[in-house]
């Protein structure tokens, strides 16, 4: 060691000790304590990990699980909307129907006053040409009663004319 330029002779001995110390105590603790805390933190390193994988599981389930949740919420809200359409199409078929209904009674009724207008109607008339029949009976049977001259015939259709107009009136 000579030709190193290192004389050993002069190195002390206790720092030989020391060195030969360290390196005997840095295998001992290498032998006991390191195995040990490098099992330890290895162990604690695939903890980490094998917590790491879970819980990116547990979000790629949360996030296909959200994704599902989407799309049952649209599935949900179209079906909503489907079936408030179906209701709307419901009632106005329900509320077209009442309405032809209704027009279908209205027209029944509508018929029902034209036939009662027209039989009051015929029997008005037939009353009024019973009234002219027996008024022309009444004439004639005041001219066969005595002989009638042009004046008295003009009095008696002017009587008849006012009691048929004072008729009218009072009707």
């Amino acid at each position: 060691m000579e030709s190193l330029g290192l004389d050993l002779s002069k190195v002390p001995i206790d720092l030989v000790l020391n060195l030969l110390n360290i390196v005997l105590l840095f295998l001992i603790v290498r032998t006991l304590a390191y195995k040990p805390i490098r099992k330890f933190m290895d162990a604690r390193t695939e903890r980490v990990n094998a917590e790491a994988r879970a819980a990116e599981e547990k979000a790629a389930e949360a996030e296909k699980l959200k994704a599902e949740y989407t799309g049952l919420l649209e599935n949900s809200e179209a079906m909503c909307q489907q079936q408030a359409d179906e209701a709307r199409k419901a009632a106005r078929a329900e509320a077209d129907q009442i309405v032809s209904e209704a027009h279908a009674q209205a027209d029944v009724i509508l018929e029902k006053a034209r036939a009662q207008a027209k039989k009051e109607h015929d029997e008005t008339l037939g009353t009024m040409r019973q009234d002219v029949v027996d008024l022309a009976f009444d004439i004639s049977e005041k001219l066969l009663e005595h002989s009638i001259t042009d004046a008295d015939t003009k009095k008696l259709a002017d009587r008849l004319i006012d009691s048929c107009a004072g008729d009218e009136e009072s009707a």
